[in-house]
């Protein structure tokens, strides 16, 4: 499911509406579907938008007791489910682009 997000949106729309996917599927169109995917992008739905909800409670909380020294939290430090990015090292990734660009280049032994 998470490597194609159009099908889990159906998944999400189809239990919004309490009908089974298949159902969904064959009452709307492919032009009703990618409204309501544009619609979902403007106001979300369902148990995502009920955690960040929650997640900014408690954010809130944890921002208005934590040291002074220490990183503010967000929403979704407080949402499990939520897929987090891993912290992007620039240096890392200049090397990793400049390795790239110039790969062409390189002689290898042989």
């Amino acid at each position: 499911m998470t490597a194609n997000p159009a099908r889990r949106f159906v998944f999400r729309l189809a239990l919004a509406l309490g009908l089974p996917v298949r159902e969904l599927l064959g009452r709307i169109g492919s032009d009703e579907l990618t409204e309501w995917m544009a619609f979902y992008q403007l106001e979300p739905f369902g148990d995502f938008r009920a955690d960040f909800r929650s997640g900014i409670v408690a954010s809130t909380f944890a921002n208005a007791n934590r040291a002074k020294d220490s990183k503010p939290f967000t929403p979704e430090d407080f949402m499990p489910f939520v897929d987090k990015q891993p912290p992007k090292d620039e240096k890392q990734l200049n090397v990793a682009k400049f390795k790239a660009m110039f790969s062409h280049r390189v002689k290898k032994n042989g």
